[in-house]
């Protein structure tokens, strides 16, 4: 102990200058918006930077499991090839309402009721807001901020998120949202009580906002949870969880709440799939 003060002692012109140096960094940063956001923006491009590169370290033991769900691609992949030129009606390779592009994943956050994602493709990559993107095994999110290596991802596991949806079998559409509870289910609204919906339907995209393609596997039908069980239950959410104040329901009569088993592990992701429809701006001008 003697030491480390002899030490200070002998070096306390350092110390008091990088105690005053400290200080006045501080002051500059929280009196001046612009230095402010300008040591953000270099913090954030670090903090991104490193976890890529040790998500190298990470990758290599997932190899296996990476490669299994590449070769399930693959095949999904050949089978929607040989429906393709058998109907003829669908559309051809050389008439794309959508495009594709990889990205790897090096932020996953899980712990709040607004998660968002992190992925290693920014606007150098052609990488913009609003696009949709998936994973092998379903949805994922949509891009809502870039920069120009990395982009952020509102996962479907935030409670802001509202994605158009429907029921497979009986072409009932729905606003799929996440209630903030459990992390692999999602809560299917707005579906008529007259819909004849089962146990085990097949949830898929809608296609209507044209940020996903229709069709897209979400999840299956695990429950249809009766309207007064689910209201009483969230009233009693609500009034002993404070976090629970984040939470926006919209209670209808006749209509069915439907719990949804994700086909995707949001919490284990490493490849995901980003969406450019070619045909969205056009969309988006015809309904304004």
């Amino acid at each position: 102990m003697q030491q480390i003060i002899d030490f200070i002692i002998r070096k306390k012109d350092v110390v008091v200058y990088f105690i005053l140096l400290s200080l006045s960094l501080a002051l500059i940063l929280n009196s001046n918006y612009f230095q402010k956001s300008k040591v953000l923006l270099l913090s954030n491009n670090i903090s991104n930077y490193t976890k890529e590169n040790l998500n190298f370290f990470n990758e290599y033991f997932k190899l296996k499991e990476v490669n299994f769900q590449l070769s399930k691609e693959n095949l999904d992949l050949k089978n929607k090839l040989e429906k393709t030129n058998i109907n003829k009606g669908l559309d051809s390779l050389r008439n794309l309402n959508f495009s594709y592009k990889n990205a790897k994943v090096i932020s996953n956050n899980l712990s709040s009721f607004k998660n968002k994602i992190i992925i290693n493709k920014g606007s150098n990559d052609g990488v913009k807001s609003e696009m949709g993107v998936i994973s092998s095994n379903g949805i994922v999110g949509i891009i809502n901020n870039t920069t120009p290596k990395f982009s952020s991802i509102i996962s479907i596991l935030n409670i802001e998120m509202k994605i158009n949806a429907k029921v497979k079998r009986t072409k009932h559409f729905g606003t799929l949202e996440w209630d903030g509870f459990n992390t692999r289910h999602l809560m299917l609204n707005d579906i008529s009580e007259t819909a004849n919906i089962k146990v085990g339907d097949t949830i898929v995209t809608g296609g209507m906002s044209l940020i996903f393609p229709e069709g897209i596997n979400i999840g299956i039908v695990s429950e249809i949870i009766n309207q007064n069980e689910f209201n009483d239950s969230v009233v009693r959410f609500v009034g002993n969880i404070n976090k629970a104040k984040y939470l926006d329901f919209e209670f209808k009569e006749n209509y069915l709440n439907v719990e949804v088993k994700l086909h995707n592990d949001i919490s284990n992701l490493n490849n995901v799939y980003i969406i450019e429809s070619f045909n969205k701006q056009e969309f988006q001008k015809l309904k304004e």
